[in-house]
């Protein structure tokens, strides 16, 4: 299982977000060091809820059915990174 998140190039670096889960999202100049930061921070959140015994989210996003038409794709789009889980 995992999740897919959406990353955008902007003028300082790199931004990116899940869109299955609100309010996680990263940034950093680099893709290589986003790429790290997605399942770290992925991982922590999961780790946090099993502390907490809440539900993970379901994983409902998929750009592979969402964005078949590529005009509307937004233009700062840079990759969809699919981010396994433990």
């Amino acid at each position: 299982m995992g999740y897919w998140a959406v990353v955008e190039k902007r003028d300082k670096g790199f931004y990116a977000r899940f869109p299955d889960i609100a309010d996680l999202e990263v940034r950093s100049k680099t893709i290589e060091e986003i790429k790290v930061l997605l399942k770290e921070s992925l991982s922590e959140y999961l780790q946090s809820l099993n502390k907490t015994d809440r539900p993970q989210p379901t994983a409902h996003f998929n750009p592979t059915v969402q964005t078949t038409n590529p005009k509307k794709i937004p233009p700062n789009v840079f990759e969809f990174l699919y981010i396994e889980t433990e």
